[in-house]
């Protein structure tokens, strides 16, 4: 029996480790060119600033013919560069912070000198561009404009990539804390269901604490998400403790997708708004009533809804709440998915709905 209970404890458990190694895989600050939006970024920006060299330093001649050799020479540095620099990085080249910064100028530097040298090449047989006698003006003057640019770059990556960090670090301490006042107020009401069963049924109650012992065991294991299959097996551990007390007046429909979706969530978000169902909808009334727990994914998200019996409204005043819960769970959802998941209550005559609908994507 022992050996039984172990077995669904670790079962309910998430594993981290291959989170935590994957997370750890890249840690520099420069953005990922090989990402196609981050390289489409990097032309624009590339041919804006050409745009502006070409005009700053026109001369006499054909001011399209120098715009468009100058807007050809950058994007080649810009470009070449990248794809270099992509190509490091999935070679895993790039360490700490001082390294990135070399590589990044070393390689940025050495396609300008390339680059510049061609151009030379090219004006002197074509006879424009700069003559033998201003060469090493002209390529000082790309390095060092370069030099420049690439520094005010990196510059603003680095304060990107920090700020970016200190965003994660307050969204996930904020997901934590929230997470952290759902488990006293779960614990509080899992307790009052025991000590209902205490003192008619015994045997009951102590099936409860034991089936308490293990689900709390593996809320307090669970970090800032889990998968869903985990948070669906916490939350019918919590509604075979509800059972108990309840008996035939509970009653759940399941209606889960097989195999069921794959994706993580916050810890702890669809049991305490099953909780508050049967508190709301199931309790109060005499003969019971039935909850609807129907997942169903919708293209690339997952549409969860959980619904029950809406009480009259002379009752529903006498059971109504702080909606601690609720709101609770929406702003954890907001910062888990980063604005792209959202909550939403619906009431009909008979029934009260909370529809959750979250990106089949890791949470943070």
């Amino acid at each position: 029996m022992l050996a039984a209970r172990d077995q669904q404890i670790n079962s309910l458990m998430p594993d981290n480790t291959e989170k935590s190694i994957t997370g750890a895989e890249n840690t520099t600050y420069l953005p990922n060119f090989c990402d196609g939006d981050e390289f489409l970024r990097l032309l624009l920006v590339v041919e804006l600033i050409a745009i502006v060299f070409a005009l700053l330093s026109f001369g006499d001649g054909n001011l399209s013919i120098h715009l468009g050799l100058v807007s050809f020479a950058m994007l080649w540095v810009g470009l070449t560069t990248a794809a270099l620099l992509c190509l490091i990085r999935r070679l895993g080249w790039l360490g700490d912070h001082l390294r990135t910064t070399l590589i990044t100028i070393s390689v940025t530097l050495l396609m300008t000198l390339l680059v510049s040298f061609l151009s030379l090449g090219f004006g002197a047989i074509l006879q424009f561009g700069p003559t033998a006698q201003n060469v090493a003006f002209t390529l000082t003057r790309n390095l060092s404009t370069v030099l420049i640019l690439v520094g005010l770059a990196l510059r603003y990556f680095y304060l990107h990539y920090e700020s970016d960090q200190r965003l994660q670090v307050q969204a996930l301490a904020r997901l934590q804390a929230l997470q952290a006042r759902i488990r006293p107020h779960f614990l509080f009401n899992s307790m009052n269901t025991i000590a209902s069963l205490t003192h008619d049924q015994p045997d009951l109650a102590e099936q409860a604490i034991e089936n308490l012992s293990d689900l709390f065991r593996a809320s307090l294991a669970a970090e800032s998400s889990i998968a869903l299959r985990q948070e669906l097996e916490l939350t019918r551990s919590y509604i075979a403790i509800e059972a108990l007390r309840l008996g035939d007046r509970l009653e759940v429909n399941w209606q889960v997708p097989e195999p069921e979706p794959s994706f993580d969530l916050p810890a702890l978000t669809l049991q305490p708004l099953v909780e508050n169902a049967i508190y709301h909808g199931i309790e109060p009334l005499a003969g019971g009533g039935s909850i609807d727990i129907h997942i169903e994914p919708v293209g690339s998200n997952v549409e969860i809804s959980i619904s029950n019996p809406l009480l009259p409204q002379q009752q529903a005043r006498q059971r109504e709440g702080n909606h601690m819960a609720a709101e609770n769970i929406r702003e954890r959802l907001a910062l888990a998915f980063e604005g792209a998941a959202s909550m939403e209550l619906k009431e009909t005559e008979t029934r009260y709905t909370v529809k959750l609908i979250m990106p089949m994507t890791e949470a943070a």
